[in-house]
């Protein structure tokens, strides 16, 4: 009998990705942020099959409630269940995270990267600038923002924005003043390339790692800006559930019925964890250095 011909032989290109793939996973903090981001995804979009209750359908026999059969983590002083409010809950903060990591990724990194390869006034004026959001905190700049606009879930993601897109920008500009300088784009200017094409097609995309990394970290605190304000009343208004309102309405019974709290608490400790950990696995993996003293360490 004749030997079946091998197939043929994956490409160059295809090769490095699946090496790629295949070193982010096997790093233990990657996978672990992965797979919890994949189940708070996975609980977000399947709310409505996964919630056991609507998330305002009220009970009012059974108020306070502790955890049971009928209701895993208990009831609020409305007689709502927790878990199913916990479960919608959920979708609010993804939105959040999404929306601002898409808005803060793309205008830090227009900024960054303008004022980093341009240099000159244009550099000084985005930089001042910049550096003034830069003065404050992100989540009182936050606050700020959402109490003169007006209390609603866009209104919350535009000021989360705006307050955490100066570090990406600054990111950006550090990254994009080490590539400018270097050979491939000096030849790209000897070739007749413009600027705005050289800018888009060369500098932007070698300067996105390190940035992907902040944007990812942003995510995280995306989500506990949302919380806090939620919680202040400043946030998504009642009765849409969020992590934050919900903690808001256990703080009152937190001696009592402290579960209220303590598993919306939960809710988003996890989630930080989750992203901070899927930060960390990218920066060892982007980084040469930080992958050597990683497998060195693993050894």
């Amino acid at each position: 009998m004749s030997a079946t011909p091998p197939g043929p032989a994956p490409s160059p290109r295809r090769r490095v990705r699946r090496s790629r793939i295949g070193r982010y996973l096997r790093h233990p903090g990657f996978a672990t942020g992965l797979v919890l981001l994949l189940v708070l995804m996975v609980v977000a979009i399947a709310a409505p099959w996964l919630a056991p209750y609507g998330p305002n359908d009220t009970d009012l026999l059974n108020t306070l409630a502790p955890p049971s059969a009928a209701h895993l983590l208990g009831t609020d002083q409305y007689g709502r269940d927790i878990a199913s409010r916990l479960v919608w809950g959920a979708r609010v903060s993804i939105q959040v995270a999404l929306a601002v990591v898409a808005l803060s990724l793309t205008l830090g990194s227009l900024v960054g990267a303008l004022a980093g390869y341009l240099g000159g006034w244009t550099e000084r004026v985005l930089m001042v600038g910049n550096d003034i959001l830069l003065a404050f905190p992100g989540f009182l700049l936050a606050l700020a923002l959402v109490a003169a606009r007006g209390s609603s879930l866009e209104n919350v993601i535009l000021a989360v924005s705006i307050a955490y897109t100066p570090r990406v920008a600054a990111v950006m500009r550090s990254v994009v003043l080490t590539i400018r300088p270097r050979p491939f784009i000096e030849a790209s200017h000897a070739i007749g390339m413009t600027s705005a094409r050289v800018l888009l097609r060369h500098v932007i995309p070698n300067s996105l790692p390190p940035v992907i990394v902040v944007a990812t970290v942003s995510a995280a605190t995306a989500i506990l800006a949302e919380a806090g304000l939620s919680f202040l009343g400043l946030g998504v208004q009642p009765p849409t559930p969020t992590w934050g309102n919900v903690i808001s309405d256990g703080q009152g019974y937190i001696t009592t019925n402290p579960w209220i709290s303590l598993s919306a608490g939960s809710c988003i400790a996890a989630s930080v964890v989750a992203l901070n950990l899927l930060g960390d696995g990218l920066r060892d993996t982007l980084d040469p250095q930080m992958r050597r003293d990683t497998s060195s360490r693993m050894l």
